[in-house]
């Protein structure tokens, strides 16, 4: 296939490339997730050209093209003597620096002129030694860490780490909100810790979701192995839980309420393919789900009717599949009562 001969530049201007990375289009991540996977020695360049794209989005701003080469010159130069000062920045260069030598470069020289403001900025805000990365609503966001691990972030959530990983202390990455890791085992066992505020997630290899929403951590363990260092209120020390797969724990500092059970893990990492997931499960909860995902306020008009229970899939740009469900199985009346508001009454 083609897609062998390509070589970083080549993957920035690969349009079903650029649909997985910037528009998180399903159909192109599935094709280029399973790319990597038929051609391993790829993936460095891959994940290069992931990280550039990450950084330069979708520029919005095109310096005239007469003036592109002596711009692209300018670039180069700024970044050759940024990263001789030592100083660290956001992740290798050389690959692409090699690449653009290349006079063929020069007509898209116009388009990336854009990187020298988004370096410059990211310079500045990298230089502090850690990175900050965050979603709106309704945005999900692929983040490679420095590890080559992974982090799906989902809706108004935050994660923050060092940009810079040896290979001896533990890797570190703080959360607020929902994300699904997958972690990269490290020969030496090297540790990978989630830090939350109740509880550390520990692991050196293995795929979960953490959601730290309503005042509580629910760690959902996929695959491996996961250990979980509690932190009760009022107290240094708490045995650490080893979890297994399947197993979902949740734990809350400010209540000291911990519960553990067996689970399906796809349920929880639904959120990934843009749907969620409900197998009996109870109204009152199916609402908390959607407030959390979509962000939209739910009233329930009678209390009863939030001990009646869902199964069934929604997806999460389209609300609507749910109230159409619930009217039909729970002679419910759905009304929507402002921009983000919508209130159930039985019928």
């Amino acid at each position: 296939m083609r897609f062998r001969e390509f070589t970083i530049s080549d993957f920035l201007q690969e349009p079903s490339f650029r649909s997985w990375v910037l528009d998180n289009d399903a159909t192109a991540a599935a094709f280029w997730e399973e790319w990597i996977g038929s051609n391993p020695d790829k993936r460095e360049d891959v994940m290069q050209a992931r990280q550039w794209l990450q950084v330069i989005g979708a520029p919005t701003w095109v310096p005239d093209a007469a003036a592109a080469p002596d711009t692209w010159n300018r670039i180069v130069q700024t970044i050759d003597k940024t990263e001789r000062s030592g100083k660290p920045g956001i992740f290798a260069l050389q690959p692409v620096m090699n690449t653009i030598k290349n006079r063929r470069w020069l007509p898209y020289a116009a388009v990336l002129a854009g990187i020298a403001v988004l370096y410059a900025a990211a310079f500045f805000l990298f230089t502090g030694g850690e990175v900050h990365q965050a979603t709106a609503m309704g945005e999900l966001k692929t983040i490679l860490l420095p590890d080559s691990s992974e982090i799906r972030l989902n809706v108004n959530s935050s994660v923050r780490y060092a940009d810079k990983w040896n290979a001896k202390d533990a890797r570190e990455v703080w959360i607020e909100g929902e994300a699904f890791f997958t972690v990269t085992h490290k020969r030496n066992n090297q540790r990978f810790i989630v830090h939350t505020r109740d509880m550390d997630v520990q692991v050196t290899g293995t795929a979960f979701n953490v959601n730290t929403r309503r005042v509580q951590t629910q760690v959902v363990l996929n695959n491996g192995v996961v250990k979980l260092a509690l932190r009760p209120r009022g107290s240094d020390t708490a045995a650490p839980i080893i979890m297994k797969p399947g197993d979902m724990i949740t734990y809350s500092a400010t209540t000291n309420e911990l519960t553990n059970k067996k689970v399906d893990p796809e349920v929880y990492s639904s959120w990934q393919s843009k749907k969620l997931l409900f197998t009996d499960t109870p109204i009152t909860e199916v609402i908390k789900s959607l407030q959390d995902n979509l962000g939209i306020t739910i009233e329930l008009q009678e209390e009863s009717l939030g001990r009646q229970t869902f199964t069934g899939t929604v997806p999460t740009d389209n609300v609507e599949v749910f109230f159409r469900t619930l009217s039909r199985s729970l002679q419910v009346t759905v009304t929507k009562t402002g921009a983000h508001t919508y209130r159930i009454n039985q019928q």
